[in-house]
C-alpha cells in the first residue's frame, strides 16, 4: 500500500511516541509498503527517515498550539486522494485531521489527560479532552496500543469496543554500538543500584514516590543500591531535583538527565532491578526494555504497566510508597524471586515485536476491505 505517516509529534527524538514513530516507520517498509512521511523541519534529517519521501511542515509550527492547528487544519489539504491508499497517525492522542481524504489510521498511545487532569496546560488539556477525541474517534481504523488505553477509548471517546483494533507496541532497542563507561561516569557499580528510565515530569512519571519509598528501604539497602533516575527533564522536573536534593539519602539519588541511545544497554544490564512506578502509561515502553536485558522488574499495578507486567513482574500501588518499599525490598533479598522474575520477563519480552504490531493494524484495514 501507499501510505502517508504522520510523525508529528516527534519531541526532538527524546519520548515514548518519537521511539514508537521510528520503529513503525521501518516495521511498515520492511512490509513492503511505499511510505511518505509527514514531518516538523526539526525531524527532517533524522537517519532513519532519510530513505522516503516527505511533507515538511513550515517552520512556524514550532509551538504545540500551532503544530496542533497546522495538522487539524491545513495538513488534510496536502494529502491527495489518488496518491495514498491510506493514512497512518502514529500519534492520534496529540494530533488529528478535520477531514480524511484517505482511510485513516489513528493511533492512539493514552489518554493521560483525561485521567491526569493536571498533567499539562488548560488549553493542552482542553485540546486533548474536548476537541481531539471529536475528529479521532471519527478515523476508520481507530488502534490502541494496549487494553487500557482501548477501554479509556471506550469511557472517555464513546467509541464501541468492537470498532477498536489492539496492537501492542514492539520491543525497541537502540540500533548503535554501546559506547562503554557510562557507569563510571556516575559512579556506579554493576549490580549495585536501581533504574528508573523515564523524563523527570512531576507528578506523571512518579519519581518524588519513588524517592520517598526508596528513603523507607533498610540501611543495609539503601546503603549497597542507589537509586538513579534517567531522563531528560519535563514538566515539574523542578519538583523531582529539590525533593532529590533535600533527601536525607541525595549522595545515594543519581539523575542523569537524558540518557544516550549508546548508553542505555550498559545502564540496563548493569542494574539489579528496574523500578516503573509511573502512575499511567498507555505502554511504558522500558518496562519491555528492562526485560530483554534480563534485570527482575518491579512497576505499577495501574494501566498499561499492571497489564503488560501481570506475572512478569513484582505489581506495587504507584500512590503508596510504603507499597514501593516493600516491592524493592522483597525483589532485593529475594534471589529466587529475582531469578523467577528474570526468566519471566525474558519470556514476556519476547512477546513483542514491530513486525507484529504493522502486521495487526494492517490486517484490520485489510479485512474491512474484503
Amino acid at each position: 500500500m501507499r501510505i502517508l505517516v504522520s510523525c508529528v509529534p516527534f519531541d526532538h527524538g527524546r519520548s515514548g511516541i518519537s521511539v514508537y514513530m521510528r520503529n513503525t516507520v521501518a516495521a511498515l517498509a520492511a512490509a513492503g509498503h511505499e511510505l511518505t512521511l509527514v514531518v516538523e523541519q526539526e525531524a527532517a534529517d533524522v537517519p532513519e527517515f532519510a530513505p522516503y519521501p516527505k511533507i515538511v511542515a513550515p517552520g512556524w509550527i514550532r509551538r504545540p498550539v500551532l503544530s496542533m492547528l497546522w495538522h487539524l487544519l491545513f495538513l488534510p489539504f496536502r494529502i491527495g486522494k489518488r496518491k495514498y491508499d491510506l493514512f497512518f497517525i502514529a500519534a492520534a492522542n496529540r494530533r488529528a485531521v478535520l477531514f480524511r481524504p484517505v482511510p485513516t489510521v489513528a493511533i492512539v498511545h493514552d489518554l493521560a489527560a483525561h485521567r491526569m487532569r493536571e498533567k499539562y496546560d488548560k488549553f493542552r488539556t482542553l485540546y486533548q479532552t474536548g476537541i481531539l477525541p471529536f475528529f479521532t474517534k471519527r478515523a476508520e481504523f481507530p488502534v490502541a496500543i494496549s487494553e487500557s488505553t482501548a477501554k479509556d477509548m471506550v469511557e472517555f471517546m464513546g467509541l464501541p469496543r468492537e470498532r477498536i483494533t489492539v496492537s501492542w507496541n514492539g520491543l525497541s532497542l537502540p540500533n548503535v554500538k554501546p559506547a562503554g563507561g557510562w557507569m563510571k561516569r556516575y559512579g556506579l557499580e554493576p549490580g549495585e543500584y536501581l533504574l528508573y528510565i523515564s523524563r523527570l515530569e512531576h507528578p506523571a512519571k512518579n519519581q518524588y514516590r519513588l524517592i520517598e519509598a526508596y528513603e523507607k528501604l533498610p540501611a543495609e539497602i539503601t546503603g549497597r543500591y542507589k537509586l538513579v533516575l534517567c531522563g531528560a527533564d519535563w514538566h515539574g522536573a523542578d519538583v523531582i531535583h529539590a525533593r532529590a536534593e533535600e533527601s536525607p539519602l541525595r549522595d545515594r539519588i543519581v539523575l542523569t538527565g537524558f540518557i544516550a541511545n549508546e548508553d542505555v544497554e550498559e545502564a540496563y544490564r548493569g542494574s539489579a532491578a528496574y523500578v516503573f512506578p509511573s502512575l499511567f502509561e498507555g505502554f511504558g515502553l522500558s518496562l519491555i526494555e528492562a526485560m530483554h536485558y534480563g534485570v527482575p522488574c518491579a512497576c505499577s499495578e495501574t494501566s498499561s504497566l499492571g497489564e503488560i507486567g501481570k506475572d512478569a513482574a513484582l505489581l506495587f500501588d504507584p500512590e503508596d510508597p510504603d507499597a514501593i518499599a516493600d516491592a524493592l525490598a522483597r525483589l532485593l533479598g529475594n534471589p529466587e524471586l529475582r531469578a523467577e522474575l528474570k526468566d519471566a520477563g525474558l519470556r514476556r519480552a519476547a512477546e513483542f515485536t514491530w513486525a507484529k504490531h504493522v502486521e495487526r493494524i494492517i490486517h484490520a484495514v485489510e479485512s474491512s476491505r474484503s
